[in-house]
């Protein structure tokens, strides 16, 4: 008798697009090709779900920075093929990173970095970065969507921030072009009076970094932003919501119309600004910093109310050369963590297993809501006929610590060290192809491939 299917995922609880249940799943070539009763489906390989298997769509992080440029001639401790073999083994089969910013021109910086992620084990894409807005870039971005690089970085603080100006002129554009303009919403000025007065009053000590970004920074930003894209027409993206002030602004802006996509990061959801009085502290410079437990309350909230609709990593692979020097003065930290491949897992043990977040809103923010805003679906994020068989098969009840698989890559710290938790992925599949299993990474090294963006905001939640 002939199979039907080269791969059958047989006796799994399955959260498919439309259903939740239980039922096998077969694979043709790359793509999900039938939804079908338990033991209904043929295939040339059958891979068993554990009791209480959950198979969900592959995850994708919305925000990376794999082999980033933290200094003239200083990268990250990672490469495309080590980063996205961690993310396969956690559960992640597509990583959106970033076109670094550039003084050239903009679709030879992409062309690089497309040669640097073809080592990818996972499916990719990006979001380049603009700074030094001139008529020729302004003019070279409807050249980037039609790549499918079709959303962007924007900073409103830092040495490349765009002024008021710019910034309205870039949206406008990007607009115009059919693309996504996203923000690290911070407002500049706000953040130099604030860091003035914590470095006058309790010096450079990292207990008082939280203080020299606050929450009122982002809202300011965020009210710019969104004020823009209210005027134009056009859609807004934020990057790395860090609490309640930021999503105040975002509830506001949705209120009055405006199209705002949001995302949160996993070390706002399961941290809180208590790490800035470890001894550790130096790991937990990021900005937006990490702040109160209010804040985080409200992040899930707003997760599980649509008003966010993905978690990132905002992975960035320093180590301790990196961070060390700095460890007495934040002024001379490098902001960011690495995180790529504990945000799947943390995800679930805080969302899924602690409660906050049903199977569906667990999917919805780590898969199908990061697809809709960056025009990967109807091909990624979901579990639906036609679809690329992205998929990741979860042990609920397997107990951990972390970390829980030996790091081959990157960083040489830790900023999850201990925490505990259950659920852990036991397969991965991306575009039909076992990835990882049961902790490893099992699939071809430079299997991945570019994924181009087509925005639709037709498909983003109402």
């Amino acid at each position: 008798m002939q199979d039907d299917f080269d791969l059958v995922v047989r006796g799994a609880l399955v959260v498919a697009e439309h259903d939740i249940e239980v039922m096998d799943v077969g694979v043709a070539g790359e793509r999900i090709a039938a939804l079908a009763a338990p033991g209904t489906l043929r295939a040339t390989r059958t891979i068993e779900a554990p009791p209480g298997g959950v198979l969900v769509p592959g995850g994708i992080d919305t925000h990376t920075h794999i082999a980033w440029p933290i200094a003239d001639g200083v990268r990250g401790l990672d490469d495309f093929g080590s980063a996205t073999r961690a993310a396969a083994v956690s559960g992640t089969t597509t990583v959106i990173d970033f076109v670094p910013a550039t003084t050239g021109p903009l679709l030879a910086a992409a062309e690089a970095r497309l040669e640097e992620a073809a080592t990818s084990a996972i499916d990719y894409t990006f979001h380049p970065v603009l700074t030094r807005m001139t008529p020729e870039r302004l003019r070279e971005i409807a050249g980037l969507v039609d790549a499918g690089l079709a959303s962007f970085k924007i900073y409103t603080t830092y040495d490349d921030r765009l002024d008021d100006g710019e910034i309205r002129a870039v949206m406008e554009t990007i607009a115009q072009a059919g693309g996504l303009a996203g923000f690290h919403a911070e407002n500049h000025a706000i953040l130099e009076r604030a860091k003035t007065a914590v470095l006058a009053g309790a010096g450079a000590a990292i207990e008082g970094f939280p203080g020299s970004r606050p929450g009122s920074a982002e809202s300011a930003a965020i009210g710019l932003v969104t004020h823009f894209a209210r005027e134009l027409g056009a859609p807004v993206f934020v990057y790395h919501v860090s609490g309640g002030d930021a999503l105040s602004a975002i509830e506001s802006a949705r209120e009055s119309g405006v199209q705002v996509q949001a995302e949160t990061c996993i070390h706002y959801l399961v941290l809180d600004d208590g790490v800035y009085s470890r001894p550790d502290a130096w790991k937990y410079v990021i900005t937006p910093p990490v702040r109160g437990r209010d804040d985080q309350l409200r992040l899930w909230d707003a997760l599980r109310a649509g008003v966010l609709g993905s978690v990132a990593s905002d992975h960035c692979a320093y180590g301790l050369e990196h961070k060390l020097p700095g460890v007495g003065d934040f002024t001379l930290l490098p902001p960011g963590a690495p995180g790529l491949d504990a945000r799947i897992p943390m995800l679930w043990q805080h969302g899924v297993t602690e409660g906050r977040l049903d199977l569906r809103q667990f999917a919805e923010v780590s898969a199908t809501g990061p697809a809709r805003t960056f025009g990967l679906y109807p091909c990624k994020g979901a579990i639906r006929v036609g679809a690329d068989a992205d998929l990741v098969l979860w042990d609920p009840a397997r107990a951990w610590t972390w970390p829980v698989w030996e790091r081959g890559w990157g960083s040489d710290y830790e900023p999850y060290e201990g925490m505990g938790g259950a659920g852990l992925p036991v397969l991965t599949l991306s575009r039909g192809r076992i990835v990882a299993r049961d902790g490893r990474f099992e699939g071809d090294e430079a299997a991945g491939r570019f994924v181009p963006q087509r925005i639709d905001t037709q498909v983003w939640p109402r």
